[in-house]
């Protein structure tokens, strides 16, 4: 059996007709036709049944699908992986990422790539909404915290450490929590969706907390912090400075934030656009060699 028309057959059925495969790969639909009537002649079957209006398997033909596409998935999948490996790749690579992380710390990676890379056309959208990647023809998603359920392959990249902060001036009228138990005294800001129960890894219960400001910025409620306004949760590499100025203060150090995870997140290996095994190569190493790995504010994770 040649296996190129056995690929050949796979995007038959896949799209769904002869003119959306030959459209799909480029080539003529006579040229197709004759190729699946050679495949059907070496193997003294018949595959697809032809009308005007559809196409439809024949038992002969099922089978041959169930048992081929996924080994000529692989197939692809290892022939892209090692074209994206070639010294020059190109082309588009599409990637949303919420803007926080962007900015603060995804642009260096995205900078550096373009270096490493340089035929290759980044579009990059800042965004916090959950964009469908399939619908909307994104490549790749770097999301921060809990995943929804998808049919997506997600990816753990690094784990961020997180801590509780307010401004000197905010705890000196409004007093320092020193357990857990008493944030449930003092306004707590968090991001929009997040749940208002804050737990610790070394503490027994969850605590409910309240505040009158939620965001979907982590940048726009460290503002807000610095204005003396309340207690927030977050990522130590976001107030790292601005604690060593002095402006805020880690608090409750003795009880551990549960970390937020960092993943990436990109359609089935089926339709897997090589560079983005790429571009999340590079991440990880760029993360792997970042001085906040050493501070133990961010941790990348290994293997795939």
């Amino acid at each position: 059996m040649n296996l190129n028309d056995a690929s050949l057959f796979i995007r038959i059925v896949e799209t769904g007709s002869f003119t959306s495969a030959a459209e799909s790969l480029g080539i003529q639909k006579s040229t197709i036709s004759r190729r699946i009537a050679q495949l059907e002649d070496d193997l003294g079957v018949r595959l697809l049944q032809r009308t005007t209006r559809k196409l439809k398997l024949t038992d002969d033909g099922e089978e041959l699908f169930a048992r081929c596409q996924p080994l000529i998935n692989e197939l692809d999948t290892a022939k892209d992986y090692l074209s994206s490996t070639q010294i020059n790749p190109r082309g588009r690579l599409k990637i949303t990422m919420p803007s926080d992380l962007g900015v603060f710390m995804m642009n260096e990676v995205v900078g550096t790539f373009m270096k490493r890379y340089p035929l290759i056309m980044l579009e990059v959208e800042l965004s916090t909404r959950l964009i469908d990647l399939i619908e909307e023809g994104v490549d790749l998603a770097i999301r921060v915290g809990e995943l929804a359920d998808s049919s997506l392959i997600a990816r753990r990249v690094a784990t961020v450490s997180r801590g509780l902060y307010a401004s000197p001036a905010y705890l000196k009228q409004h007093g320092t929590p020193k357990t857990p138990d008493d944030l449930q005294n003092h306004e707590c800001y968090g991001v929009l969706k997040a749940v208002d129960q804050w737990d610790f890894d070394n503490w027994d219960e969850v605590v409910e907390v309240k505040g009158k400001l939620k965001a979907n910025s982590i940048s726009f409620i460290r503002e807000i912090l610095l204005q003396d306004m309340g207690i927030a949760r977050m990522p130590k590499v976001f107030c790292r400075d601005n604690v060593q100025q002095g402006k805020l203060v880690e608090i409750l150090e003795n009880y551990v934030s549960s970390p937020i995870e960092v993943n990436a997140l990109y359609p089935s290996r089926r339709h897997l656009n090589p560079k983005v095994r790429l571009f999340i190569d590079h991440m990880m190493e760029m993360i792997g060699d970042h001085p906040w790995v050493n501070e133990q504010m961010i941790l990348p994770v290994s293997g795939p």
